[in-house]
């Protein structure tokens, strides 16, 4: 959500990133460049597409959202729990 001035309201984002406050500037050029080739790789070249078998939703593994119990989990990556809706 945003304020009438188009800033982001602290801690009502869907990315936190978006409203968290820090610098959107990369510090770490070789992490950056690294996950520039993996969107390259899934976006333009189709692969990885299974890797969260279709998920939906997605939390770090450090919260516990309320809407979590409603969706089948379906993979964990690094510190990432991601869902998609039960068949």
């Amino acid at each position: 959500r945003l304020y009438k001035s188009g800033e982001p309201i602290p801690n009502k984002c869907q990315f936190s990133w978006f409203c968290d406050g820090k610098p959107d500037v990369p510090f770490d050029n070789k992490v950056w460049q690294r996950s520039v080739e993996f969107a390259y790789e899934y976006v333009v070249k189709g692969r990885y597409h299974g890797l969260t078998e279709g998920a939906t939703h997605y939390h770090a593994t450090y919260v516990r959202p309320h809407w979590a119990r409603a969706y089948k989990r379906v993979a964990v990556i690094g510190r990432h729990i991601f869902y998609k809706p039960v068949d």
